[in-house]
Parts: C-alpha cells; structure tokens; sequence
C-alpha cells in the first residue's frame, strides 16, 4: 500500500494504458476512481468504505484498510505523479504489524511534513518484489517478519536494491544483533519503543544523506580508479592496466597449453594527420582506431593505447604462429582502410611488430619489449608491414640506443664537425660556394648521417642539432670572407622538424645577425620527403624565411612523385639535380634528357640549378654541353674538414682547377 502523508488530494495522472487514475489517501482511508473498463470489475470488488465514528472503531478500520486497500494501492498508485517529488523522499515500510505499521507512517508523516510517499509491505517476499519493481530512497526493514527473519531478511534486501540504503527495526535494544546488522550494510539499527518523530525525521535524513554521499565517493573513486588504469581520449587500458591483464593472460596460458600473441604497432603517417588537419582531428582519428580495434578483437582479448599513436593488441588462445600472423594482417588491414576526418578523406597505414608467448619470451614486459623491438624493424624497412620478433633485433636496437644517447653526448662535447664540399661554376671556374655536411665521430669511427640524421629527427634532436650546424656553417662562412675577397655562399641542410617548428625563421635570422653573414649568401636546402605533406606551418616558415632574406633550395630534386607540384607551391630560389640522373647521364639517353629537360625547366622559371655528384669528366662535358652552369661532386672536389678547406680557397691550384682547364670541356 502506498500513501501521501498527511490526506491531500493527489493530481491527477495519465496511465500508460490511456485510463485516467484518480485518487486520495487519507492517512490509511483509500479511494480509488479509474475510468476503463478494465478496472470497473475491480472497483466494484473494493467499493469505498465510510470511517466509524468512534476512535476505536477508526482503528481497527485503519488496520482493515491497510489490508483491504494493499492490492489497489501498490497496483495504482503507482500511477500517479505526486507534484513536487523532486522534494520528497520514498520510503519502503516493512512490517508486518498493521498498528505497527500505521505509527511509523504518523511519525513519518509529521517528521517530513507532508513529503513522505510510504510504501507498505506486510513481508519479505511482497517487499523484495517491490523493491526490484519499484523506486525507493530509503527501506525500513523490520528484523522480526514471518516470512524472513533477522539479518537474512536484510541480506536478502541488500541484493534486491544494493543502492538503497535500509533502516533496520528491532524490538529490543540487542548489541549483537545491531552490530552484525550494520556489518551486513544496515545505515542505523532502531528501537520501536524507542522511536518518536524527531528521532524519525532525524534518522531518515541522516540515513539519505550518507548513503547520497556514500553513493558520490564510490563513483569519485570509481572515475579515479578508471582514469589512473584507462586512457582518457580512447577509453581504452593503459600501458599499467594492460600489463597486468597481459601478465594474467600469460598465466592462464601456461596452464592450459596455449600461445598468446602479441602485437606493438605504431601509426604510419599520423603526424601528417595533426600537422594538416589540426590535434582535434588527430584526437578523432585515434577514437576511430581504437573503436577498430575493439570490433577487430573477441572480448576476451586485450587492447591498449600506451600512447602517442602506439597502440598494442594481445590475442589469447592461439595454437601456432600462421594464426599469429593471420591476426596480424587483419589488425593490419582494418586500420589501413579508409577515414573521414571532418569532412576530409584520409588513410594510413600501420607498421606492426609481433611477439609470441612463450616463445619469444615468458613474461608480459619482456614480451612487449620483444614486439616494440620487432615493430620498430618494420618501420625501419619501409612501414605498413608486420615483423615478427627475432632473436637479432635486440643487439640492433641496443646499438641504436647506444648511437641515441651518443648522439645526445656529442652535441654538448664538440663530437660533431663540419665538412664542406665545393660548388664551381663551369664557366667561370670560380669557387662560388660550398655545402655544410655533418659528420659525427663516435668513439674510433665515423657514424653515416645516413644513420644518426634519421635518429636525430626520431628522438627530437633535429632542432638543436640543426642550430649548431647552422650557426657553425655561417661562422666558418664568415672566416672565408676574411681570408679571400670574394664572397662564397654556404648551403645547409634543414629537416623535416626544423621546418615544422614555427620560430625557425627568427632563429635563423639571430644567428645571421649573430655571426653578421648576409642573409643572400645562406642557401637553406631542403629535401622533398621534408615537405611533400607541407602544411600551413611548413609554407609560413619558408615564407618567412624568405622575409629573411635567405635562398631556399630543393636538394635531390625528381627523386619524388611531386617534384613539379613542388615547385609550383613552394617558394623555391634553385634547385640541386639529384646525383641519380648525373650518374646515369652518361650512359642512359632517357637520363640526359630528363637532366636537359629540368635545366630548360628551371631556367624558364628563373630558378637557379646546381648539379650534385659529378664525378667524372664525361659527365661534366655532358652538363657543360645542355647549359648547365653550376657543379658540385667529388671530381670538382671531396668534403673535407674546415682548416683544409681554407688551404683550398687561397691555393693557386685548388681541386677543381684541373678537371675545370680540361681542354676536351670547350
């Protein structure tokens, strides 16, 4: 039976089935009007009683009504929108003892001033029914019921509704009995004969308020648990969350005889995806990965985001390593398919590296460890493929930490040097320039820049690194002016990072300013990988280094499919012919003519060319001949250190002399 304490009208509310439900309660008195004729039959079985007159006659009707009007009440009421319930609390009476039951209600009644609904259930069953079928913010549960006795009938509440809190009722004060009610998740054991309206109200308020704060701290410290073990931006388990779970994995793999398949990989392209379109884009793209990850996987499999565009996957229960791969290649495959970013198609791929347990190794971080090892390997031949760890790659990977934190080492202790090679002009042959090349020595050998650039660029060294060349080249530039009168420009290398770095043409203008080398005699040259994804950053900063006022030069011009692309979007001052054409130049006609063709080319555009990697005369003759005027290779001259180079600027015999008075050239 449920009721609005103290008698009011209730408002009147539409039933899901379309009837009209009114209705008032007076303290236990219960009327009922529904118009349907689904409910006619009903309302003729529980025709409306009038209240003796008499006090003792009111009770006992009262105690009749509580049981005459239950079905009606519970089945009805239900139906009405008390006003202002945002304002009231619903209470689940449990009582057996209807005069019990009505002096609790009175009090509850008075106690809360008329913003009480009580419900009434006369037992157990009825009020573990309602509680799963029904709302409720607070239960009093009475521990002496027929159909369920003591800390069972709590337990049993608890179960039904664990988010209710519940008030338990006894009839006499039991210690024991009161602390094991609270050990079983009661908020306050009460006293019946005990009880009066200021300890009700009291109670009932304290007993909603704890558990509202209760109820607040568990999702607080859910959240924080969720945060600490998830990555905020995919939802998915970090690296801690998964290197528990991968470790349990393993474990349960051991016993039952199985593999577990590991895979690390890294986005192929995603950098190009937040420098174009913006981080927001970028944060999307990563949402969209792991949601493939999730439909690319069963349950009962593992995935992470450790970070960055690192994602790894764990399969369980595999048998050999073709299902390993197979899994691999359709992680690889769902990635690689096609994304819609803000209205923007795009595509990427992922390089992926694969570990198995327990061959590869036989715990969950030196497994991951094996296949960050084997992904790497992918992406170092090329990306969008899938390595499978080897015993060979770790001594690999050892030696690029070891060149890492060399690398690191030798920038602040003048491990590094600069070489520089000559640029001639075939007419004139005069020393027009020369060309910066780092070297590194690295404890008794020379490190390929084709080795420690790549890793500069991967561990953020790029920037620094490129500053001390650049400031290096323009000092030796400037000690060049001061040994010989005629001006000589230098050429140096700018990557990728640099590029990309927003403040690069104010540091290139301080360090002009610095070492007081004119900004014309800088010739900054870039490769095409450098700006073939040239975003809006990468244009201003070689807009503004134009505003510097130094050269931009496209260094192994036609080695890319966007060469001319390039050159129509780029602000480009000259261009380096790639060594690949000049060598083939003597032996392939389609060689000479490309080489003619890009000299006719930049000559129309007014661009400035200069042929790198000659290293024979039939090949100088050859360039001579199509109207090149500006060389450079190892027959002009090698790259040497500073102080030889000096020697060579004010020898009367200089490297280049001589290929350069051949009389076979004119």
């Amino acid at each position: 039976m449920r009721c609005v304490a103290p008698a009011r009208e209730l408002p009147i509310a539409r039933n899901p089935s379309g009837g009209r439900v009114s209705g008032y309660c007076s303290r236990l008195g219960c009327r009922f009007q529904r118009a349907g004729s689904g409910d006619a039959a009903s309302h003729r079985r529980h025709p409306r009683r009038q209240a003796p007159a008499s006090p003792l006659g009111r009770t006992r009707f009262r105690a009749q009504a509580a049981t005459f009007c239950k079905p009606m009440c519970r089945a009805k009421m239900r139906n009405l929108a008390p006003a202002d319930s945002n304002s009231r609390i619903s209470v689940l009476l449990v009582e057996d003892d209807a005069e019990e039951a009505l002096r609790i209600m009175e009090m509850l009644a008075a106690a809360r001033a008329g913003s009480v609904l009580v419900s009434h259930a006369e037992g157990v069953e009825s009020a573990l029914r309602m509680l799963i079928e029904g709302s409720y913010d607070v239960v009093l549960l009475d521990l002496t019921l027929p159909d369920g006795s003591g800390i069972d009938a709590l337990l049993r509440a608890k179960v039904a509704a664990a988010s209710v809190p519940v008030l338990v009722m006894a009839d006499e004060d039991n210690g024991p009995q009161a602390l094991q009610a609270l050990r079983a998740g009661a908020q306050d054991y009460l006293v019946k004969s005990e009880l009066d309206t200021q300890l009700v109200a009291r109670t009932l308020r304290h007993a909603v308020e704890r558990h509202r704060m209760l109820r607040h701290l568990n999702e607080v410290q859910q959240r924080e648990h969720f945060l600490a073990t998830h990555d905020s931006l995919t939802g998915l388990p970090n690296r801690i969350s998964f290197q528990r779970g991968l470790q349990a994995a393993l474990e349960d793999a051991e016993r039952e005889g199985t593999w577990v398949g590991l895979f690390f990989f890294d986005l192929d392209g995603f950098k190009a995806v937040n420098d174009n379109l913006g981080h927001a884009a970028g944060d999307a793209l990563l949402r969209e990965v792991a949601e493939r990850l999730r439909n690319a996987t069963r349950k009962s499999d593992l995935v992470a985001r450790l970070g960055g565009d690192e994602f790894v996957v764990a399969v369980k229960h595999i048998h050999d390593a073709h299902a390993a791969a197979t899994w691999a290649e359709d992680i690889r495959r769902q990635i690689g398919q096609r994304y819609v970013l803000e209205g923007t198609e795009c595509w990427l791929t992922a390089s992926i590296g694969t570990a198995v347990y327990p061959g590869d190794a036989e715990d969950a971080e030196l497994l991951t460890r094996c296949a960050d090892t084997a992904m790497y390997h992918a992406k170092a031949q090329g990306a969008n493929r899938v390595r499978f760890y080897e015993d060979g790659m770790n001594a690999a990977i050892a030696e690029r930490f070891r060149l890492v934190n060399g690398l690191r080492d030798a920038v602040a202790s003048g491990h590094l040097v600069l070489h520089f090679q000559p640029q001639v002009d075939l007419l004139s042959a005069d020393l027009v320039g020369a060309e910066a090349l780092l070297r590194w020595r690295h404890g008794d050998r020379l490190v390929s820049p084709s080795v420690f650039v790549p890793i500069a660029e991967q561990t953020g060294l790029a920037v620094s690194l490129g500053e001390w060349v650049l400031r290096e080249a323009c000092e030796s530039a400037m000690r060049w002016h001061s040994i010989q009168s005629r001006p000589l420009r230098i050429g140096v290398n700018v990557s990728g990072r640099q590029l990309s770095d927003e403040p690069f043409p104010s540091r290139v203008a301080a360090i002009l300013q610095e070492t007081g080398l004119p900004p014309d005699r800088l010739d900054l040259e870039l490769t095409e990988t450098s700006v073939i994804d040239a975003n809006a950053t990468t244009l201003a900063t070689l807009c503004g280094l134009r505003d510097v006022g130094v050269r931009i030069a496209m260094d192994d011009f036609g080695t890319g499919y966007s060469s001319l692309t390039l050159l129509r979007e780029l602000p480009v001052d000259a261009l380096k012919i790639d060594q690949s054409f000049i060598h083939g130049a003597a032996t392939s006609e389609r060689d000479i003519a490309l080489v003619g063709g890009m000299l006719r080319m930049a000559q129309e555009l007014g661009i400035t060319t200069i042929c790198e990697g000659v290293e024979t005369p039939e090949q100088l003759q050859l360039l001579r001949v199509r109207g090149c005027r500006l060389v450079q290779g190892y027959l002009l001259g090698k790259p040497v250190g500073q102080a030889e180079f000096e020697e060579q600027i004010v020898a009367s015999q200089p490297p280049w002399s001589g290929p350069l008075s051949d009389p076979a050239l004119f």
